[in-house]
């Protein structure tokens, strides 16, 4: 455990559910989360199979059904850590978590190589593999990626990380060092991503779901020690580590940045050690910043400029 001072909790007197998520927040983020993003997910999947109205509501937002699910699943997350983040440390943590969420006076450096880092170690490395360049429309390129980052960034992957990172991470963190915390972010980070898996038009079974569950499941234990890093060098910055989150998903998809780019079967692989390596490198450089008492130092100075208004 740190040796920090507790959060000021909020009077819960008369509240019983209160009193038990001011005692367990990290698992009344899990319950409420998870409970309100199934139920989402299990709604939008009667309107998909037509047994009730709105099915055609993918279509009508030009969006796919299996990511229209993966937005309203990973949104349902964001109340579930207001909440809990309220009931544990009051308004005061309240401020200081929407603080960190826009945090953005940070370094130049660390903006370049949160937009760049892995777009460009991964097509590096591809094109070492074996891949080949394609030949593109530079100016619609940059643009489509653009929008799409954007749109990832402000519509999701910002208050996904406002909830994994910014609640449920940091707070393992209180407890364990960062790369456990990580680890173990990485198992509900894979199960809250399972119902995309109705929305794909395959059959689904228990061993399509175990795989699928493995799957998100490695991923996770790739990008949350990479998002863990960056925390800790940029000072706490929610705002770049969902952004950086938004670049991983804007080169890794299948219509991102390296599939655009390159020809070949090589880029997958290349992304993955992309991820490895650029997490090693920057843990390497910020090392003095990985440990715990950083850690309960990043987080007193936020509860303290929360606490006093400061932007």
């Amino acid at each position: 455990m740190t040796s920090e001072t507790p959060p000021v909790r909020p009077s819960t007197s008369g509240s019983r559910l209160l009193q038990v998520a001011a005692r367990f927040p990290l698992a009344t983020f899990l319950i409420l989360g998870f409970s309100l993003g199934y139920a989402l997910a299990f709604i939008w999947g009667l309107a998909y199979h037509g047994v009730i109205p709105g099915g055609g509501l993918a279509a009508a937002l030009h969006i796919a059904p299996d990511e229209l699910t993966g937005g309203a699943v990973v949104l349902s997350l964001f109340p579930a850590a207001l909440f809990a983040t309220w009931a544990a440390s009051g308004r005061v943590g309240v401020r200081s978590l929407f603080r960190r969420a826009f945090h953005w006076r940070v370094s130049p450096g660390w903006w370049l190589t949160v937009l760049f880092g892995l777009p460009v170690l991964t097509v590096s490395l591809a094109l070492l593999m074996g891949d080949q360049l394609r030949s593109i429309d530079v100016p619609s390129f940059l643009a489509s990626q653009l929008m799409l980052l954007l749109v990832n960034f402000i519509v999701i992957n910002l208050w996904e990380e406002v909830a994994w990172t910014g609640l449920f991470q940091t707070r393992l963190e209180e407890r364990h060092n960062w790369p456990i915390a990580a680890v173990l972010t990485a198992i509900p980070f894979a199960a809250i991503h399972l119902p995309l898996q109705f929305f794909l038009d395959q059959p689904v079974t228990v061993a399509s779901l175990a795989a699928a569950f493995g799957l998100y499941l490695v991923v996770g234990l790739l990008v949350r020690p990479m998002l863990a890093v960056f925390r800790r060098g940029t000072g706490d910055s929610l705002l770049l580590v969902g952004l950086l989150h938004s670049v991983f998903n804007r080169t890794n998809n299948e219509n991102g940045i390296a599939a655009t780019l390159l020809e070949g079967g090589a880029r997958q692989l290349a992304m993955l050690i992309a991820v490895v390596l650029l997490t090693v490198v920057t843990a390497v450089v910020i090392r003095s910043r990985l440990g715990r008492q950083y850690g309960a130092e990043l987080a007193q100075r936020s509860r303290t400029a929360a606490a006093s208004g400061t932007a």
